[in-house]
C-alpha cells in the first residue's frame, strides 16, 4: 500500500521492486517488534493435514515430542534475541534458504556482509544454546 500511495519513492536505479518491497516490510515488523515485543510461537513448520496424520499416528515417542517441542522453543528465543542485523541474516539465509546475493539485496548491504553476519549469528546462537543446555 505504501508504494501504491507513494510510487515515486521507488527508485529503480537503487535495486529491484522486489527489494523495495521487501524493505518496507522489514521495516515495518521492526517497528512492530520494538513497540510490541510479543512472544509468539513458531508453526513448527507443519500444515493443518500434516497435523492431523501426526495426531492419528499412535507410535509417535511422546517424550521425543516434547524435546523436540522445547527444543523449538529455545531455539526461538535464542533467534528473538539476537541482534537485529544478525537475527536477519539468520532468518533471510538459514531459514528461508535464501542464497547470500538475495540476501544481501534485500538487506542493502554486500554479500560478504551477509556471511559475515550469518557467521556471527550462528557463533552467537551456538552459545545461546549450548549454556542452555539445549545442544551439546
Amino acid at each position: 500500500m505504501l508504494l501504491i500511495r507513494n510510487p515515486k519513492s521507488y527508485q529503480a536505479e537503487k535495486g529491484s521492486v522486489g527489494g523495495y518491497l521487501y524493505g518496507i516490510a522489514r521495516n515495518l515488523a521492526r517497528r512492530s517488534t520494538q513497540h510490541h515485543y510479543l512472544d509468539v510461537g513458531l508453526n513448527n513448520g507443519f500444515g493443518a493435514g500434516e497435523e492431523q496424520e501426526l495426531a492419528l499416528a499412535s507410535d509417535l515417542d511422546v517424550l521425543e515430542e516434547l524435546s523436540r517441542s522445547e527444543l523449538v522453543d529455545c531455539l526461538r528465543k535464542a533467534v528473538v534475541s539476537l541482534p537485529q542485523q544478525y537475527r536477519e541474516a539468520v532468518v533471510l539465509c538459514d531459514l528461508q534458504e535464501m542464497s547470500y546475493a538475495d540476501a544481501a539485496e534485500f538487506l542493502d548491504c554486500s554479500p560478504g556482509t551477509v556471511a559475515s553476519r550469518l557467521h556471527r549469528g550462528r557463533a552467537i546462537l551456538k552459545t545461546k544454546l549450548s549454556c542452555h543446555k539445549c545442544v551439546k
